[in-house]
């Protein structure tokens, strides 16, 4: 019996040593947490500091819930930071906008507007650098169109406007779907092919020039939101981030261990995405700093394709404040794309043909935008 004994301790013992060693294997696993990234190039971004608090007597349930979905307590104290873009892409089309952009501090309004040459001087060396040197893959799209609707307006030669505006704004859309089409495809290079190390003069606006780039603070534009009051920013760069999980030493989700945030989660930045904007002012001078402006007689050619509907006399082009808009790798100062709006007002002085030909000559006002979107990719290194 006693032999017995001693054999089962032996064997329990022995199962006892296993499971240590097991589990001594488990625990010594080295645990990966994620590494938190930064940016590159400080330009000194600014994020609006907002309170539970305040969101919460502005903003609907849903949008609220969603700002602090990472927060257990939801206390009036707590606080969340949102960059301009984030505030504008989230919330600038509602109508509880202009409230939000009230609650941002005049000091925090002024330190968003101080770094205005820092971040344009550092678009301009960016896209430069890929224009001149090559540096990066180069895939473009263009497309072209007209706000038509009540943005189109027909005038006799005396500024008037004219009766039946509906029916001439639909020969108009007519006319548009044809001939403005093919201008469209004649004032962009539009076969999208990506460029590799290839001669981007022809390719990047503006055309034929060395540059990419020659805008200065002189060339943007601003002007002061009547309903908010707020100034619109000529250039203005904001970061986002991607967040993680950060693990503890056992490679569970990290968590606050102090005063009222205990037990909820610590993230770490692991993507830092930049986005830059730009408005330039509505004169040629400035417009073609950074866009492609095409000579009239050569686009009055292709208005010819409509000469079975209506006969083009003659054409001015006026411009409207022009957007550029920009995105980068924060983390390596890699730009990732770049998409030009060039916004303008076209008055055309034409002469219906067939069914219109009553109207005679008259003039056309319409607003129209042509947009060149270019995508740059970038060769991964082994260092990356």
């Amino acid at each position: 019996m006693k032999k017995n004994f001693i054999r089962v301790i032996s064997i329990v013992m022995v199962l006892v040593l296993m499971v240590t060693a097991f589990a001594g294997c488990g625990t010594s696993k080295e645990v990966k947490r994620p590494e938190a990234v930064s940016v590159k190039t400080d330009l000194k971004d600014v994020y609006f500091t907002f309170t539970y608090g305040q969101l919460k007597n502005v903003l609907p349930g849903d949008k609220l819930a969603v700002l602090f979905e990472n927060t257990n307590k939801k206390l009036d104290s707590r606080e969340v930071k949102l960059s301009y873009y984030e505030l504008v892409s989230k919330f600038g089309d509602q109508e509880y906008f202009p409230e939000i952009i009230k609650l941002i501090s005049a000091d925090e309004m002024t330190a968003f507007t101080a770094n205005q040459q820092e971040v344009l001087d550092y678009f301009n060396n960016m896209i430069n650098d890929i224009k001149q040197n090559r540096t990066a893959l180069v895939e473009h799209k263009e497309y072209f169109w007209i706000n038509h609707g009540e943005n189109v307006v027909f005038k006799d030669l005396e500024g008037n406007e004219l009766e039946g505006q509906d029916e001439l704004r639909a020969a108009f859309r007519l006319y548009a779907d044809t001939a403005l089409k093919d201008i469209g495809s004649y004032l962009f290079n539009s076969d999208g092919a990506i460029e590799k190390g290839a001669d981007l003069t022809n390719i990047i606006y503006p055309w034929g020039e060395k540059a990419a780039s020659t805008l200065t603070l002189s060339d943007l534009y601003t002007e002061t939101n009547e309903e908010t009051g707020v100034v619109t920013q000529p250039v203005y760069t904001s970061v986002v981030p991607t967040y993680v999980y950060d693990l503890d030493e056992k490679g569970d989700n990290a968590k606050y261990t102090e005063g009222d945030l205990e037990g909820e989660y610590i993230f770490v930045p692991s993507e830092l995405y930049r986005t830059i904007n730009i408005t330039v002012k509505p004169e040629e001078s400035s417009v073609k700093k950074a866009f492609t402006i095409r000579e009239k007689d050569e686009i009055m050619k292709e208005f010819e394709k409509a000469e079975n509907y209506m006969t083009l006399n003659s054409f001015e082009i006026a411009f409207t404040p022009c957007k550029i808009s920009a995105g980068f790798n924060a983390v390596n100062d890699q730009m990732t794309y770049a998409t030009f709006d060039k916004n303008m007002i076209i008055t055309a002085n034409i002469t219906f043909k067939g069914a219109l030909e009553k109207y005679g000559n008259v003039t056309v006002e319409f607003p129209c935008t042509s947009q060149v979107t270019y995508n740059f990719g970038w060769e991964v290194t082994e260092a990356e």
